[in-house]
Parts: structure tokens; sequence; C-alpha cells
């Protein structure tokens, strides 16, 4: 039940796009049935209080769809798929769509930024907790709403999900060999440590390289989500027969995992295929190239849009450290006084920056 302005707000960031779409569908043809009407005073009351009504049914809306989702989880899943992040696991969805037995699959996301922050025991959850208010404290969450409202939840619901999942369901993770989607993979291993049956890898980075960047001229692949939908498909097909993991490469990905948690640094990057623990500030010099290139093109003295900045970086680092994080240290750059900024720095489309004077 939606009684104030705080919990309208965190309806809305529980709200999908389409769920917003057929909110502001509806609000209009009620607007537009009642402005047709006299505008006599009780027609505006009468208006208001519709108004109110679609908003307080939100939450009833909301429970029924979750009681629905529950009971199609109850039923036992033939195969559950797992992606690190929701983007990715959307994209495996749809390509898992033209495949029969969809009434059996599942969908599951690691939505962290496993990439950033500091790790731990993330089965304790009081490092749990410190991860948590770490991400909420050096990040701009109110542009990423849903974590901010159940960042927690969600954290400890990885943690619940996985370690529940029965023995005969088929279990296919999918990844992406950068430092962000590699440590989830590595979290996911250690939380399914003591599963005796067999799980299944997808690595996409490397697929997409022996499948299609032969036939075609294209970048290289860093990030699961940047793949489109029918070549996730031909991945689950090329890879459907193979192998689950063995019990040796379980174990040294289990061991991968208890290595890097307990490693000093707060920002994982990718090299030579391994991943490395460095201090937070660790791309700050590419932070700072992009933002002299960028200055170069410009008037002198002229102010770069702060989410120019972090797009510039986003396009060439290859890493996937993610814009919120660019943003956070965009932020600690103008602090040092190695950026200088006009605006408001409550989101980095309000605020721009440039080199010292």
């Amino acid at each position: 039940m939606i009684d104030n302005v705080f919990d309208f707000e965190k309806e809305l960031h529980l709200m999908n796009e389409d769920e917003l779409r057929s909110l502001l569908r509806m609000l209009y043809l009620i607007a537009e049935r009642e402005v047709s009407i006299q505008s006599a005073e009780e027609h505006s009351v009468l208006f208001a209080a519709k108004i109110q009504s679609i908003f307080n049914t939100l939450d009833e809306n909301r429970k029924r769809e979750k009681a629905e989702k529950q009971a199609l989880m109850a039923q036992k899943p033939r195969e559950i798929h797992i992606a690190i992040g929701e983007s990715p696991l959307g994209s495996i969805k749809v390509a898992m769509g033209k495949v029969p037995g969809r009434s059996e699959r599942r969908f599951f996301s690691m939505n962290d930024y496993y990439a950033i922050g500091p790790l731990g025991d993330l089965t304790n959850k009081a490092d749990l907790h410190r991860r948590h208010l770490w991400l909420l404290e050096k990040l701009y969450m109110s542009e990423h709403g849903s974590y901010a409202v159940q960042g927690m939840d969600e954290l400890l619901q990885v943690n619940n999900m996985l370690s529940s999942i029965d023995e005969d369901t088929r279990i296919t993770i999918w990844y992406a060999n950068n430092a962000h989607e590699r440590t989830g993979l590595l979290y996911a291993m250690h939380l399914l440590r003591n599963r005796l049956g067999p799980i299944y890898l997808i690595e996409t980075s490397s697929l997409y390289q022996e499948l299609f960047k032969p036939f075609e001229v294209q970048h290289d692949v860093l990030r699961t989500g940047e793949i489109f939908s029918e070549k996730l498909l031909a991945m689950w097909e090329h890879s459907v027969n193979a192998e689950p993991l063995s019990l040796e490469e379980r174990r040294q990905l289990e061991q991968e995992w208890v290595d890097l948690a307990v490693r000093p640094g707060l920002l994982r990057l990718m090299k030579d295929g391994v991943i490395q623990s460095v201090p937070e500030d660790g791309i700050d010099e590419f932070i700072m190239q992009k933002a002299r290139e960028l200055t170069s093109t410009r008037q002198p003295g002229e102010f770069i849009k702060a989410a120019r900045v972090v797009g510039e970086v986003l396009g060439h680092l290859e890493q996937a450290v993610g814009d919120a994080f660019i943003e956070y240290r965009v932020r600690q750059l103008i602090l040092q006084g190695r950026l200088e900024m006009e605006g408001k720095p409550h989101a980095m489309r309000l605020y721009s920056v440039r080199l010292p004077q």
C-alpha cells in the first residue's frame, strides 16, 4: 500500500520499463477522459481520487505477480541459467526462449558490481553488509535505484538461491572473461561448492571469437551483455553437449575465489587472463588521458560534461568496471584538484569538468 511519497519512490524503483509505460498510458487515458467532462470542482476531486487509486493498486499488483512467480518457481526446474548481471540475463532469456522446454527452465541474475568494492567472506552477513555500505557510499546509487532499495536483500538472495538448487537440476553459468563476470563466476562456484550435481560453463567472450570472429569484422567482445541473443543461442547449441566441469576444475575455481576474496585492493582488473586486485585509483591515469584528449578538441577553458568523459573512458577502457565507478573516480579527481568542476555533482549529467587552468 502506498501511503506517502517515499513509498511511491520505492515503487518507482521496483517497476520495470514496461510497467512504467503501462502506468503512464493509463494516466493519460484517464486524464483525457476527465478533461472532456465539465471542469466542475467535483470532477477535479474525482479525477484526483482516481489517480490515487491507481497508485494504491501498484503494491497489490506487485504482490500478486510475486505470488504467481513464487508458484512458478516452486515447480521443480529441469535447468537453471545463471548470468552475472541483469543485462546479459535478459539477452539469454530471449535466446533460450527459442529452445524447447521453456516451462522447465529458470533464469537467475547475480546482480552486483563484482569488479569493485571489498569482498571477504560474503557468506558472512557482516562482510556482506560492509560491501553493500561501501557501494552505497562511493557510487551514486540514485542512478541505480533498484540496488539502493533492494541491494542488501538481493545480495542475501544470491546466497540463499544458489544453495537451494536441487541436485537434479542442470546449472549453466554464462560469463565473459572480464574481471566483473569472472569474479561473479568464482563467487557462484564458492556458493555451489557443496553441490554434487554437474555444473556447466559457457564462456561467452572466447566462444564469440571461436564461432563468429572468423566470419565477421567486429571488435572484441568484453561483456556478455554486448552479444545479440541469436549469437547467444548459437553458443548454447554449440555447448549443449559439452562436458560439465570436472571435480579438479571446480576445486581450482573455488580456491581462486578464496584467494581473491582476501586480497587487498578495491578494484579488480583483468590482465593476461588473470584477475588483478589493485587500489581504487587504478584507472585514474586513463581517465585523465581521456580528459586531455577531449580537451584538445574543445575551445580553451571549455568545460566538458562529466557524462561525456565517463562515456569516453567506458568506450575505450578494456575493462568492465561500469560507468558508476568511473564517475566516482572523476569526482575523486576533482577533490584532488586534478580536474575542475562547474555545476552540481548530483549525477554525471548535471556537472562538467575541465583540466585546471
